[in-house]
């Protein structure tokens, strides 16, 4: 009885060995392995000035539109008062040059004007009319700077980085968040030349990290078109000295237990 149950395990061993490492490669599951990235953003205003406030912290959810920093909107108030009064003082100029230039034709009608005093009207009411224009424009360019003393979210995420403090003079373009989007998760993963023939974009893929029992769903993305060495991060003793290729798996089913460069196992479907 013993050594028919020996036997049996041996046989079991061998057919277990066989179905695995005797089989054709193709035929073996695709094991890939790679690190998560998340889409970030750098928010930084488009006006320089000193900083006020600071909204949030370090790992606090933000949504689209929230505030997340304003300036010293002061200098920007007086620039739009003082835009604003030049459209009042534009408008009066325009105003007074209609009335001349009325006057200036109905002279010229009768003949008790000359026609060069009738077309120097018609210009400076012209020339007003311009200005006005301008007085506008520049309104509006002090407008925008005003509302650019506030810096919004531009979409939904996790504060990465809080970079600066309030009492900070900053540039126009220096960052002061930085921030984690919510809108697509992918894996950075690589593959063999040998093995590219195993995957096109579209792919079905599953995901596994070494923190939960979740498996994620995912597709391949993108197949990069370059071969290059396998990066530090992720690279393994067998692929050292290979060039291998980047592949992109989209995260169809992403959640907040990923994190950015978190390690994952990628197993193609078969």
């Amino acid at each position: 009885m013993k050594k028919k149950l020996l036997l049996l395990a041996v046989l079991l061993v061998a057919g277990g060995a066989y179905y695995w490492y005797g089989r054709p490669q193709s035929a073996q599951p695709l094991v890939l392995y790679g690190n998560i990235d998340i889409r970030q953003v750098n928010t930084a205003f488009r006006v320089g000035g000193r900083l006020n406030a600071m909204n949030f912290e370090e790992g606090d959810v933000v949504h689209q539109g929230d505030v997340l920093a304003e300036l010293d909107n002061e200098p920007f108030v007086n620039a739009q008062n003082q835009a604003n009064a030049k459209i009042t003082q534009a408008e009066a100029a325009l105003e007074n040059a209609r009335r001349i230039n009325k006057r200036k034709q109905a002279l010229c009608k009768t003949k008790n004007a000359s026609q060069q005093d009738c077309d120097t009207a018609l210009a400076n009411q012209e020339i007003a009319a311009a200005d006005l224009e301008y007085a506008k424009s520049s309104a509006d360019v002090a407008q925008t700077a005003l509302n650019d003393t506030t810096l919004k979210s531009p979409a939904d995420g996790v504060v990465l980085i809080r970079i600066l403090e309030p009492g900070t003079m900053i540039s126009a373009g220096v960052p002061v968040y930085t921030i984690s989007l919510n809108d697509k998760m992918w894996v950075r993963a690589y593959i063999k030349e040998t093995e590219l023939g195993r995957v096109k974009i579209g792919t079905p893929v599953k995901v596994y990290t070494d923190s939960s029992d979740k498996v994620y769903d995912g597709h391949v993305g993108f197949i990069s078109s370059t071969a290059e060495f396998t990066p530090k991060s992720i690279e393994t003793a067998s692929l050292r000295t290979d060039l291998v290729y980047r592949l992109r798996i989209v995260i169809d089913n992403a959640d907040d237990y990923l994190k950015q460069g978190m390690p994952v196992t990628i197993k193609m479907a078969q």
